[in-house]
């Protein structure tokens, strides 16, 4: 019973951090205001977690509201039909934009990745850092072990292109548009997204050829 009780108690103070992020953001975050919603005191949160920073990144290990594998492949899955995709280009260009639609209907992944640039290195670390590695490993699960073309630098490209999606998905919670291209709609994003493919067939598949006239030279 006692078991089960620090379970329920852990649980509950987990719960509380996901909600006052949604509401109040990190400025409103602390021992404080999580012990508030959670209903509980203050003593327990250090008796569980030791401190608001293993609080929050045990918070960042639980969260369901990172990205996983499933959660891109499942995405994928509506676009190809089920289809399994072995071009190296084509599984960038889906885990890139399923990644971003999936960022777009989650306001707390917003939420922490807005303030990464701004709040407090001790509150956001941790949470940046669960949200890293969790993208990381989705991605690499993801791309089921297809290696990129020699002559270029994936990992620098990936960086680029998702960097720029995750800019105008933040950019989207405080304008209407980004150099006049609207981000409101899903037409406007789809949109978007075409241009996207475009871009990263163009810089894989003409290195694909690189390669191939060297083959055959």
């Amino acid at each position: 019973m006692a078991h089960r009780d620090a379970e329920a108690t852990r649980k509950n103070i987990l719960q509380a951090v996901g909600r006052v992020l949604s509401r109040d953001g990190f400025t409103g975050l602390g021992v404080n205001a999580i012990a508030k919603e959670a209903g509980i005191g203050k003593p327990l949160i250090y008796r569980y977690f030791g401190g608001l920073a293993p609080l929050l990144e045990e918070f960042g290990k639980d969260a369901h509201f990172w990205l996983a594998v499933a959660d891109i492949s499942a995405e994928a899955k509506e676009e190809t039909g089920g289809r399994q995709v072995d071009d190296y280009a084509e599984l960038m260009r889906l885990a890139i934009t399923c990644y971003t639609r999936i960022l777009r209907r989650r306001p707390m992944m917003q939420e922490i990745m807005a303030s990464e640039l701004t709040a407090p290195a001790e509150l956001i670390e941790p949470l940046a850092r669960a949200r890293r590695g969790a993208a990381r490993a989705s991605t690499s699960k993801f791309m089921h072990g297809v290696e990129a073309p020699s002559g270029v630098d994936a990992d620098a490209v990936y960086a680029i292109l998702l960097s720029g999606f995750q800019h105008l998905v933040l950019r989207s919670r405080v304008a209407e548009d980004f150099w006049g291209v609207p981000l409101r709609s899903d037409d406007d994003w789809k949109r978007l997204e075409k241009a996207f493919g475009l871009i990263v067939h163009s810089v894989f598949d003409s290195v694909d050829r690189a390669e191939a006239k060297t083959r055959t030279a």
